[in-house]
């Protein structure tokens, strides 16, 4: 028999095991927690999710698939307002860097963090999946990049992607304004220009690999 207000019921006990995975990592959670959070037997959970790891998986899927999507959509406006130009660096490094401010939770953010600093069976399954999800972008990515910076070869393009990609996924650690670390007038906005230039001195600098693409 479905719960009723199935939707609602679902988000809500996702929202409880994100915020439970997030305070106290995956070893630390129990379904237990998680269903007193969320306020639902235990048995409507299991019929959302068979277990804790599918749980898991679920709280990284609903943010991955919008973030995935909204990153293809800005790099494909970028593409069509270039025509069969290059697009300029900046647009491309907005399509990396923007969506992870506009999607992704800070809770998100602070689980993934904690995963990445472990290297069980479960961790791996875990990167395997969101690289599976992520292919098709990364291959845009490479696709545009290449476009733009045609003197780094696809080694060099590859590699500076996937360091911009590695310091969006530990977003928290580069936006320390979240924990009143800086200055109240130094804002939101202002650390996305420091880290957009950075970014773009990264890319626009001089290939350090001969290699051929």
């Amino acid at each position: 028999m479905e719960p009723k207000n199935e939707s609602n019921t679902r988000e809500r006990i996702l929202d409880a095991a994100e915020q439970i995975f997030a305070t106290r990592g995956v070893d630390g959670a129990s379904m237990r927690a998680i269903t007193a959070l969320a306020k639902v037997n235990l048995s409507v959970v299991y019929y959302y999710f068979k277990d804790k790891e599918a749980l898991l998986f679920a709280v990284f899927d609903r943010h991955v698939k919008p973030l995935i999507d909204r990153q293809l959509e800005i790099l494909r406006q970028a593409r069509e307002l270039a025509g069969t130009a290059p697009i300029p660096p900046r647009r491309l490094a907005e399509a990396m860097i923007l969506p992870h401010a506009e999607c992704v939770s800070e809770s998100v953010h602070r689980l993934f963090t904690m995963i990445l600093l472990r290297s069980g069976e479960l961790e791996r399954r875990v990167f395997a999946s969101l690289e599976h999800a992520a292919r098709e972008l990364r291959d845009c990515f490479l696709r545009e990049f290449g476009k733009t910076f045609p003197e780094l070869s696809s080694v060099e393009l590859s590699f500076r992607i996937e360091s911009v990609r590695a310091m969006l996924a530990g977003w928290t650690t580069i936006a320390p304004f979240k924990k009143g670390t800086y200055p109240k007038q130094v804002k939101q906005e202002h650390f996305f220009e420091m880290f957009m230039a950075m970014v773009l001195e990264m890319f626009n600098a001089p290939p350090t690999l001969s290699l051929k693409s």
